[in-house]
Formats: structure tokens, sequence, C-alpha cells
């Protein structure tokens, strides 16, 4: 994939010229009236959340565990609504969506797990309209999403969650040069025939390379390998999701859902975080240790890549 210079991107995005550049020509590939205009005005707010995006990961990386998830939070925050302004020129549309769209229970109980509390989805707010405008997803059937799940949707967590005898939402995929073998398993998995398979493929624009077998061509981007396929940064390898179910989930959403609720839980259930960090290290001390890692290096990369590739979208546009 094309990734290597995601990082080189955002940091050419720091130039004024070429943001204003990158929403203009956006805005005007979107029809939006007064494009020019409009990216002027939207230029401060862009570069303002990039550079308090990058900032707020720069200190949460090597800040302490028990703080870590509120600035990795604040900094997926503002990555988020940078994205949405190349496409929504009057982001924020309206004071319910600064709210951040998901809600969780005040208090956890002594017996309490990570892995199997669950957070509500609201009809309005960052979450849901980041996941529609940007991740393209749909979330009016979806009333709330568990910590396991989205755990199971972190590709990189895959061999922990081996290790853990957890239940494993992915599937490895076998990669053969520009090839991807998808395991023949899948559609019995999703309940679907041969041919509805290769139609959902075909929906999430991956290119079936056989007649025969389920190969597909390697995306060019880690943007186009958030759901249902994805692509270890850690391993360098490719899984797809094994159930119908969570296809509405991209990663970028399993990565907001995960930091929401631990950031949440860091402010205040201060009392269980410190006992967890501290005491009693659980079986989910692992995986939410390894995903703090994780998220730092992979949500700016999966927001770069989705960047950068609605800048080659402007230019095949013209």
């Amino acid at each position: 994939m094309k990734d290597e210079n995601v990082s080189t991107f955002l940091t050419y995005l720091e130039a004024e010229d070429a943001a204003l550049s990158l929403l203009q020509k956006n805005y005007q590939q979107l029809a939006v009236p007064d494009a020019e205009s409009r990216s002027y005005q939207n230029i401060s707010a862009f570069l303002a959340y990039m550079d308090h995006g990058k900032a707020y990961y720069s200190y949460g990386k090597d800040a302490p565990l028990f703080m870590k998830p509120v600035l990795l939070f604040y900094g997926m925050t503002h990555f988020m609504k940078a994205s949405l302004l190349l496409t929504r020129p009057a982001y924020p549309e309206s004071t319910a969506d600064l709210a951040h769209g998901l809600s969780t229970r005040k208090r956890k109980k002594r017996d309490y797990h990570f892995s199997l509390d669950e957070v509500l989805v609201q009809q309005r707010g960052l979450f849901p309209y980041f996941s529609r405008y940007v991740c393209q997803k749909d979330l009016l059937s979806i009333q709330k999403l568990s910590m396991g799940d989205m755990l199971g949707l972190i590709p990189e967590l895959q061999g922990l969650l081996l290790m853990q005898e957890e239940k494993q939402h992915l599937s490895l995929a076998e990669q053969q040069q520009n090839t991807i073998y998808l395991p023949s398993s899948l559609p019995d998995n999703f309940q679907y025939t041969q041919r509805r398979f290769r139609e959902l493929l075909h929906s999430f624009s991956l290119k079936l390379t056989s007649n025969e077998q389920l190969a597909i061509e390697t995306p060019d981007t880690i943007w186009q390998t958030a759901g249902p396929l994805f692509y270890s940064t850690t391993e360098k390898n490719f899984h797809f999701l094994k159930q119908r179910s969570l296809t509405a989930i991209h990663e970028c959403m399993a990565h907001y859902v995960l930091l929401y609720n631990l950031s949440m839980i860091c402010r205040y259930e201060t009392e269980w975080w410190t006992d967890f960090l501290h005491v009693s290290k659980r079986h989910d001390y692992p995986l939410i240790v390894r995903f703090l890692e994780i998220t730092c290096e992979k949500f700016p990369l999966l927001i770069g890549s989705y960047m950068q590739q609605r800048l080659l979208d402007t230019k095949k546009a013209r």
C-alpha cells in the first residue's frame, strides 16, 4: 500500500496555502456555492483542529497511563472535526452536533469488566455525524455497541485476543504480491451465497481478481482497509470481518467508541481506574494497554490517509 508518505502529507498540510487548496478543491468537487470564500472561512478552524490534534497525540503518547485516554480522546476529536470540514463546510450545523454522540453508565460496579461494557449510540453528536459523512456508515439500526466487539475490530489486537482465547471477529487473509486471498469460509459466516458475498465485496469497492477464488486486489491506501477488510500496521497482514452485523462499523468508529469510554472512566471513575491500573490488573488490562499503544499511531494514520484520499479524488475528478 502507498501509505508510507501519510506523515509527510500531514506535515505538508501545516502550510496554510496547502490546507487552503485542499479545502477549496474539495468544495469545488462537491459543488459548494462560493467554494473559494467558504474555504477561506474554514481555513483557520481546519488548521487549529489539526494543530491541536497533533499536540494532544504528542502529549498523550508520552503521558502516564492514568491520563493517556483523555489526551488521546481530545486529539482524536480534533482530527475528526478537521476531516469533517473537508466535506461539510457548515460543520457544526447545530449545537447538537458538538455532543459526543455516545452515552455510558455513570457508575461502574465492583465486578465491572471493560470488555463486557456497552455504550448507547445517540441520534445526534460527533460520533453519528462523523460516521455518516467521513466513514460513510449508516447507524440507524445500531442502538448500542460493546467494548468486546470494538476491541475485536482492531487488527493489531488479534494476536493478544487469540492468546486470551477471546472471541475473534476477524479472519486472517493470505497475501501474495498484489493479491489478497480471503478465507473460503467467509460467505458461510455471513450466511451469504458466493454471488451475494461477491456483491458485498463490490459494494465496498474491493476489486475481485478471480472468478473462481475469493481474491481481491490489495488496496492503495490504509483508509480502504478499515472495514470489512482490515490491515494490521504491526504484523503487516490483512484480515476480513467474520460476521455481517459489524459491517456498519468502520475501524475509526471502533477507536472512537473505545477511547470515549476509557476517557469517561479515566475522568469520572477515578477510584475504579486507579485500582485497575495499580492494584488488581484484571483480564482486560493487557488489551487496554495495547489498544492505547496502537491508537496513538493508528488513528492519525487513518485520518491522514482519508485526507490524502480526498486530495487524490479531487485530482481524478478533473
